[in-house]
């Protein structure tokens, strides 16, 4: 079976806002390097899910999860879960970003 990825609902949200924010702010051409650099990084992630930083949140739910910077785009993180067969993906966040506070946020 082939090692497949998914992302959950605020993953793509996360992708879609940062596609929106390079095309704006950089280019069309940018945002789409972006984008296939993000499914390529999933993509190796799927085939190889423990090889990416532990990162543990200290929520439950999140246990196992793992980070990996965005192939090309380094400043940017994969956030993801090892599933069987692949990966889950959680967030694509900006490193600058308080990553901490996103996740605990999000369970308040």
């Amino acid at each position: 079976m082939k090692p497949s990825f998914a992302f959950r609902p605020r993953a793509r949200l996360d992708l879609l806002e940062q596609f929106l924010y390079l095309a704006d702010q950089a280019t069309v051409e940018v945002a789409e390097r972006y984008f296939t650099a993000v499914n390529r990084t999933c993509a190796r992630m799927a085939k190889q899910p423990l090889s990416g930083t532990p990162h543990d949140s200290g929520i439950a739910r999140l246990a196992g999860m793992r980070r990996v910077p965005v192939s090309g785009f380094t400043t940017y993180l994969l956030f993801y879960v090892p599933r069987g067969g692949g990966i889950e993906v959680v967030r694509i966040l900006h490193g600058a970003r308080d990553i901490e506070d996103l996740f605990t946020r999000e369970e308040a």
